[in-house]
């Protein structure tokens, strides 16, 4: 099982940001379990077992919730000892989380592994800590953990500045000269679902789906309480709290249209899958924010994946580090997928934020317009890159758009940038794509002296134009006239004459190739004149120049009598070349292409 990055092991310095362009720093610095309060979810475990013990299973066990629903599901894994276990927690469900493990599978070892994860339901009297003891001492029990909330990383804030400046940052105008996305392309939204018929949006959207299941009686943080669709899962990933909806918009946008805003990508498509409620702060009732669990972040990363998603957006984050993120994740990387998730808004010193810090995942944090790191942005080695975070303005739900700051605002800028790449090279596997957004990312640092990655920007501001020109490089066209054909002279001994080099022609309205004439010395006999042949004209729409063919003719050794003398030959001809080796080495030489791939280049 792959570990998980480090945590930051110190306080990172640099320069100190002051609070801009409305943001409340307070609020954005402060999670809904407050201070070192618990996100531990009362009366569920999650529990994963051995390949043997699953195998063993006797009972029926569906997959998806039944809490919200009349019937009763199961309570019993059909395994004596397990089921002794549970007994005295009075289980009210047992459900599997993730599908079967299919026959064959680009990742068929992480989905075998997931195929073995449950999600158990008890009374909520029952310590979690305690009932987590009990069934650790089971033999065949793989792992067992408490089921963890997790947050959105954003909150709206003052609506009055003026403009997108988030696409000229990380250069998206230019990238669009090459790719403005591919409608082949899908980036899963893993979040509050998206409005689902907002007008900037609906064209782009396909299927998603609603992965949240609390519980008909959820237990909320204490000073919240949950509303809206949060209990039995469907196919209706509505949006009820605007977080996902914005962050889509910034990911892909109808744009180009005079209407709304523009996202990272034009074309691109956008799934939504909806893993986090609405959660509505009792004192404050505007404080509106999103929460839900990892198993059901778990459920819709694996979901997403297996329904085409390439590019995967996490802009939520908790301080649990929880095992069955971590496989499934693990099962989005082993499958192709970019996964980008939040660094989290508590700032320097802030708890590591998962998903974020498990491996594999593309951390990233938040600058403001003048590139310094946002004040909220939190930090730690395992950071990748960074994203525009401050006001950055985008659509909302009820068909509107609004500005909101926070590394979840970062974050789809960069899949936006993920999903360009590899929609102009959709053969990249995922860590292709990761390790090109950080290789071209435009270096920051707080002082000269600071070392790239560092702990504050990682690699530096994600660049769109050179991740697009890494992954897509340009082609230098010229046209390239190579000699093919190998002529003789007829000495006492055969000579070869080959041309091995290619000559670049830059295109006239006509270009004029002539071969001079060359004189043969073959001692001891008086020399000969060979000829090339006529002059080749090949017409073309730029000025012209004029090239020539040098060539060096040696005979192989002295002419003896009866030797016929050297054979007059057109550059045309190819009687004399049929069946002539030539060597792998020369062939270099006609690759069109040979020599001109790079970053950047001109037309």
């Amino acid at each position: 099982m792959a570990t998980k990055k480090q945590a930051a092991g110190k306080k990172s310095g640099g320069r100190k940001n002051k609070s801009m362009h409305g943001v409340d720093t307070a609020q954005l610095h402060t999670s809904i379990f407050g201070e070192g309060g618990s996100d531990i979810i009362p009366g569920e475990l999650i529990v994963q077992l051995d390949d043997a013990t699953a195998a063993s299973i006797t009972q029926s066990i569906p997959r998806g919730p039944m809490r919200g629903r009349a019937m009763a599901g199961t309570t019993r894994f059909g395994v004596s000892a397990l089921d002794n276990a549970l007994a005295t927690l009075k289980v009210t469900s047992v459900t599997r989380l993730h599908p079967p493990a299919p026959v064959e599978s680009m990742a068929m070892a992480e989905a075998t592994v997931m195929a073995s994860t449950f999600r158990v339901t008890f009374d909520k009297s029952t310590s979690v800590n305690r009932a987590m003891e009990q069934v650790r001492q089971v033999a065949g029990v793989q792992y067992v953990e408490p089921n963890c909330y997790r947050e959105t990383c954003a909150i709206p804030n003052d609506p009055d500045f003026p403009s997108q400046w988030g696409l000229a940052k990380i250069n998206a105008p230019a990238a669009w000269d090459r790719t403005t996305g591919s409608p082949n392309i899908v980036v899963a939204v893993i979040d509050t679902g998206v409005d689902l018929d907002h007008p900037e949006l609906g064209p782009l959207l396909v299927p998603g789906f609603d992965m949240v299941d609390l519980g008909a009686n959820p237990t909320p943080p204490p000073g919240f309480r949950f509303e809206g669709d949060f209990q039995g899962r469907d196919n209706v990933p509505q949006d009820e709290v605007g977080h996902g909806t914005h962050v889509a918009g910034t990911i892909a946008c109808l744009s180009n249209n005079t209407r709304s805003v523009a996202g990272v990508t034009w074309q691109c498509r956008l799934m939504p899958v909806k893993v986090l409620t609405r959660i509505v702060n009792i004192a404050n009732p505007s404080d509106v924010r999103g929460t839900g669990s990892a198993a059901d972040i778990a459920a819709g990363i694996r979901w997403a994946v297996d329904h085409g998603a390439r590019v995967l957006n996490l802009s939520l984050g908790g301080t649990t580090d929880t095992q069955v993120e971590r496989d499934a994740i693990a099962y989005a990387i082993a499958r192709g997928a970019v996964v980008c998730a939040a660094m989290g808004n508590r700032g320097l010193g802030g708890p590591t934020s998962f998903p974020a810090a498990y491996p594999d995942v593309v951390a990233v944090g938040a600058i403001d317009a003048t590139d310094l790191r946002a004040n909220f942005s939190q930090v730690g080695p395992h950071i990748d890159i960074v994203g525009p975070g401050v006001d950055i303005l985008s659509t909302v739900w009820n068909d509107s758009t609004t500005r909101m700051s926070g590394t979840s605002m970062a974050t789809p800028h960069v899949a936006g940038v993920a999903a360009l790449v590899l929609s102009c090279n959709s053969s990249l596997t995922g860590a292709q794509v990761a390790d090109i957004l950080r290789q071209t990312a435009r270096p920051l640092r707080d002082v000269p002296a600071d070392p790239v990655p560092n702990n504050n920007y990682g690699f530096g501001c994600v660049d769109a134009q050179a991740a697009v020109n890494r992954a897509c490089p340009r082609i230098i066209r010229t046209l390239q006239i190579s000699c093919r054909h190998t002529l003789q002279i007829s000495c006492r001994r055969t000579l070869q004459i080959s041309c091995r080099q290619s000559r670049l022609v830059l295109c006239g309205p006509s270009t004029v190739i002539s071969c001079p004439s060359r004189t043969i010395a073959c001692d001891p006999l008086p020399s000969r004149l060979v000829l090339c042949g006529p002059s080749t004209v090949i017409r073309c729409p730029q000025p012209s120049v004029t090239l020539r063919c040098p060539s060096t003719l040696v005979c192989g050794g002295p002419i003896g009598p009866g030797d016929p003398g050297p054979l007059e030959a057109s550059a045309g001809d190819s009687e004399c070349c049929e069946n002539m080796p030539q060597s792998e080495a020369d062939w270099a030489y006609y690759d069109p292409y040979a020599g001109w791939y790079g970053d950047e280049g001109a037309e």
